[in-house]
C-alpha cells in the first residue's frame, strides 16, 4: 500500500513571519541576507514547525510575536516592533534579551536556537562550513552492519 502523501508544512501566519524573518536577520550570520537565505531559512522553519504538535506550534507563534510585540517596551525602540527595528536597535533589542538570566531571557535563547538551527540546515550552509555527514554515516551503517549483520538479520525473518 502507497503512503499516504505527507502533509504541507504549516504556513506561518504573517505577524510570526515577519518577526522570525527579523529574528533570522539578526541572530545568524550576516550571510542569511544574501541568496535568500532569510527565505530558506523560513521555509527550513515551517518544516521544524510541521514536525511539532499542534499546540506546541502555537506556542512557539506566540513566543515570536510576544518578542516582536514586547521591542515596543525597549526604549530605544520607540514603541516600534522588532520586526521595524533597524538593524543596530533590532541587535541591540535580541542582545538585551538573550542577555537576561530569568524566564525572559531563556524564551529568547531557546527561540534564537530554534532559527539558527534552520539556519545551519540549508544545503549551502553546510557546504560552506564544510559539513558533510554522509560518508561518515555511511561508514558507521558498514561498521555496524559488520559487527550485527547476523542478528538485524534474524530480527528481520521473525517479523
Amino acid at each position: 500500500m502507497p503512503a499516504p502523501p505527507a502533509a504541507a508544512p504549516p504556513r506561518l501566519r504573517a505577524p510570526v513571519r515577519r518577526s522570525v524573518a527579523r529574528f533570522a536577520d539578526v541572530a545568524c550570520p550576516p550571510q542569511v541576507r544574501t541568496e535568500r537565505r532569510t527565505v530558506q531559512v523560513l521555509a527550513e522553519f515551517e518544516l521544524l514547525l510541521g514536525a511539532l504538535r499542534p499546540a506546541a506550534r502555537r506556542a512557539v507563534g506566540a513566543a515570536f510575536v510576544a518578542v516582536d510585540q514586547g521591542a515596543r517596551l525597549y526604549p530605544p525602540a520607540r514603541g516600534r516592533r522588532f520586526a521595524r527595528l533597524g538593524d543596530q536597535a533590532a541587535e541591540a533589542y535580541l542582545r538585551a534579551l538573550l542577555s537576561r538570566r530569568d524566564g525572559i531571557g531563556d524564551l529568547a535563547r531557546r527561540l534564537k536556537g530554534l532559527v539558527v538551527m534552520c539556519y545551519y540546515a540549508l544545503p549551502a550552509v553546510q557546504e560552506e562550513i564544510g559539513y558533510r555527514p554522509a560518508p561518515y554515516i555511511a561508514a558507521v551503517s558498514r561498521r555496524r552492519l559488520a559487527s550485527y549483520g547476523p542478528e538485524i538479520r534474524a530480527a528481520e525473518e521473525n517479523r
